[in-house]
């Protein structure tokens, strides 16, 4: 263990982080994920970065158990509103995207401890059964990088050089795929199969979750939130096709479920802000109780339930994690 990790774990293990935290009027954190695999290393060519192994998913959720008080999002919404009080130190659990795992693999995690989560769908991948156009994205940048060959980029206007172009590529054509819908997604994803003569190869790819496991988890007492049907930057699409992937991705949960997602979380593939105006008024009018943000904090007494900022977890020692918590928790950003 490096002396960075030895004080850090030394603070936590003082008390100090919490003494400050009792000094303070009480805050609560939403803590989100995305995939814990039990393919972890053969899924780094699809979703680096932010999956994570269930091993580390289970001393996780132990700790949260042990040092906080796990509770749902409706309940935090609650405590804002003023309708309940909160435990201190709660911590409520989110999973974004809706890859396959989070069912088979997350859930059942999760409940050894008693926990339970929202589970944020992008609707239109799990109609079609079809991986998150980042994720292709990525595999196919991949791909290429392990090849050494000069292609042409139309679209980019340039040339580009394999292997040490190809972190380029995939930044270029993730920005632009950010501000589109589902079908100039798709688009640009088998035009970028044809500039770098590769074919996405779904077989060992990671699963989305089917309708039937949503519709589990609900019984299970767990919740399910719309995160948009095709996983846009919603603050950089037009109104036509922000009501495509807010409204019409409600719409689709609602009908495939029986019930209307309750939360809404705003998907964030890159490029800030990641809302604007214009898709908060369209979220305000399908009555969610809260909207949630990749934008890292703490949830305060007056934080409003359309704004909630979150802490992004993955892959990490518990040291990290504890780490993480409690800085969050004492409002430090570090």
């Amino acid at each position: 263990m490096s002396i960075k990790s030895l004080v850090k774990k030394g603070i936590v293990g003082s008390r100090l982080l919490r003494l400050k935290q009792w000094c303070s009027p009480k805050t609560a954190l939403v803590i989100y994920y995305h995939s814990v695999s039990d393919r972890w290393d053969r899924d780094q060519a699809y979703i680096p970065g932010i999956s994570m192994r269930p091993e580390t998913f289970r001393m996780q959720m132990r700790l949260l158990r042990d040092h906080y008080r796990p509770v749902l999002l409706d309940d935090i919404v609650d405590w804002l509103e003023h309708r309940k009080e909160l435990p201190p130190r709660s911590v409520a659990i989110t999973f974004d995207d809706g890859f396959e795992d989070n069912h088979r693999v997350a859930t059942p995690i999760m409940e050894e401890f008693g926990i339970r989560a929202t589970f944020f769908l992008t609707s239109g991948c799990v109609e079609h059964q079809t991986l998150p156009w980042f994720a292709k994205m990525r595999f196919l940048t991949n791909q290429a990088g392990k090849h050494s060959k000069l292609v042409h980029d139309f679209v980019a206007e340039r040339d580009w050089q394999f292997p040490q172009d190809a972190r380029n590529v995939s930044l270029f054509h993730t920005r632009q795929c950010a501000c589109m819908s589902w079908h100039q997604q798709m688009e640009r994803i088998a035009y970028v199969e044809n500039m770098l003569d590769l074919q996405f190869d779904s077989e060992p790819a990671p699963r989305m979750m089917t309708w039937e496991m949503a519709r589990e988890l609900i019984q299970r007492g767990h919740s399910i939130g719309n995160h948009s049907y095709s996983h846009p930057n919603i603050g950089y699409i037009s109104k036509e096709t922000k009501q495509v992937e807010i409204v019409e991705s409600h719409k689709l949960l609602e009908q495939r479920l029986g019930v209307p997602p309750e939360h809404f979380s705003y998907p964030h593939p890159c490029l800030d802000p990641q809302h604007d105006e214009e898709s908060d008024e369209i979220v305000r009018s399908l009555g969610y109780k809260s909207v949630v943000l990749t934008k890292p904090g703490r949830v305060e007494c007056h934080t409003s339930p359309a704004h909630l900022s979150r802490v992004s977890v993955g892959e990490m020692t518990i040291e990290e994690f504890h780490w993480k918590l409690e800085t969050a928790f004492a409002g430090m950003k570090v």
